[in-house]
């Protein structure tokens, strides 16, 4: 005889799906924006200098990395009526919308340092928020479903959501600034309208999530955050996860942050063509979905990943191709293969995490989401800041001339030369290093070996004879 089982992840509302693309696009607007533009905006319409713009950049990164774990192990002992989880939900994503307004609309009186201590606090608060909301957002994943392959679904959508808000960051807001102007009011008004809408998207994650049971249903983590931060080394695939994504993130964050520059100083176009840079990519990161999870179906995420890595590689590769006095149609190509990787490796990445939840869950028995999502996005934000810091550096060190109206200056060669590096080279290094880190993941791909769901969340649906 044989008893059939269902995970409590089966049978999911609609809502747990709109809520969780909600909040990924959430986070995503946020970061993109500020990823994309907010250095250039610094440097090109406040007139920073570039080595002070990348160190106010690289010191919040820092602050915001150090403060991911501390958040997710606040999360996880953290026990309300509205949740575990989501009443960060709702905190961040309203502090993320002011961050975001704030960040853009630096007051006109400001000059020398309250200009840059202005600068360094809005840092500051954008990080907050964006720790606030992001730790718990991913944390909340494992417990809306233990069905394993439930879970891939329920990734997809965050991949939907995410190719959503890095559209409205990445390219709805570059087609803003070229009509309204890439000056300060520009972006203070492009601003305006992504902090609203990021703060709606964190009230509405809040009201569509729900977590799967009760928080007193699950045992309270114990242990000092010292003991608890020594406990996730014996994760290993988790380990392997994060060294992967430490060093394919450090040449895609170079990459992002010099594109804005890369097409302003190197191809000399408007915004619009920024903006459709990132749209191609966004695209070609949604219509790649299906293709990932058919390729981790049939091969295993970890081969799925790999492939993605390596694709990765081949992209940045052909940035490098691009003639600078006619770059259509070939930019487009390199756009398209960059999407189509990043949407293997952001599928993968989260449905990998959460996998090594369970898994974490499982050796350990304690439930530390909290923690290993804190230290799964440290590593996004310590990545970020060291691209940052390298390409601030690079452009330091070639000469790069800072302007308080948009870039107008003509750049010398070898700040040209420094670009190309950044966009193309450094990353596609980055990219073949990791795909092969990857390969040493080791994790079971099957729901039945992967994870063992707790008994309250089996039900018997039938009995059938062998």
């Amino acid at each position: 005889m044989q008893v059939k089982t269902i995970h409590g992840g089966a049978g999911m509302k609609k809502s747990a799906y709109i809520g969780w693309a909600i909040g990924s696009f959430t986070s995503a607007a946020l970061v993109s924006a500020v990823g994309l533009l907010h250095l250039r905006f610094m440097t090109d319409s406040l007139g920073l200098a570039i080595a002070l713009a990348g160190m106010l950049t690289v010191a919040a990164k820092i602050y915001d990395a150090m403060t991911d774990p501390l958040m997710g192990y606040i999360g996880d002992r953290t026990r309300t009526r509205f949740g575990q989880f989501r009443p960060y939900l709702l905190g961040g994503g309203l502090l993320a919308g002011l961050s975001m307004i704030l960040l853009f609309n630096v007051p006109g009186g400001l000059q020398g340092d309250n200009m840059w201590l202005y600068v360094g606090f809005t840092l500051l608060l954008y990080s907050t928020a964006y720790t606030m909301f992001r730790i718990p957002y991913l944390a909340i994943g494992r417990a809306i479903t233990d069905d394993f392959h439930a879970r891939s679904r329920l990734m997809t959508f965050s991949v939907y959501g995410s190719s959503l808000g890095s559209f409205a960051a990445t390219s709805a807001a570059p087609f803003l600034l070229a009509r309204l102007g890439s000056d300060r009011a520009g972006h203070g008004h492009v601003a305006l309208v992504l902090g609203i809408a990021i703060a709606l998207g964190g009230i509405a994650a809040f009201l569509l999530l729900k977590e799967r049971h009760p928080v007193e249903a699950e045992k309270k983590p114990t242990g000092s955050f010292a003991a608890t931060w020594a406990a996730l080394w014996s994760n290993k695939p988790f380990l392997c996860l994060m060294g992967f994504k430490l060093v394919l993130f450090s040449g895609l964050a170079v990459h992002i942050t010099a594109i804005p520059y890369y097409t302003r100083h190197v191809l000399h176009v408007t915004d619009t063509a920024l903006g459709t840079i990132f749209a191609v990519q966004t695209a070609m990161m949604v219509i790649s979905q299906m293709l990932w999870v058919r390729m981790a179906s049939r091969f295993g995420r970890r081969n799925a990943l790999v492939s993605a890595g390596s694709l990765c590689a081949v992209a940045y590769t052909v940035w490098a191709l691009i003639p600078a006095g006619s770059p259509f149609p070939l930019i487009y190509i390199a756009c398209a293969l960059s999407g189509t990787a990043s949407g293997g490796v952001f599928l993968g990445l989260y449905t990998v995490l959460t996998d090594t939840m369970d898994y974490s869950r499982r050796i350990q028995g304690e439930n530390r989401a909290g923690m290993l999502a804190g230290v799964f996005v440290m590593v996004e934000k310590g990545t970020s800041a060291f691209g940052i810091f390298l390409f601030s550096t690079i452009m330091s060190w070639t000469g790069f001339v800072s302007s308080t109206s948009a870039g107008a200056e003509e750049q010398p060669a070898s700040v040209k030369t420094g670009i190309m590096v950044t966009v193309s080279l450094v990353p596609a290094l980055a990219a073949v290093i990791a795909s092969i880190i990857m390969l040493r993941y080791r994790l079971p791909e099957t729901a039945e070996d992967a994870v063992e769901p707790p008994a309250s969340t089996l039900q018997p649906v039938g009995v059938q004879s062998n």
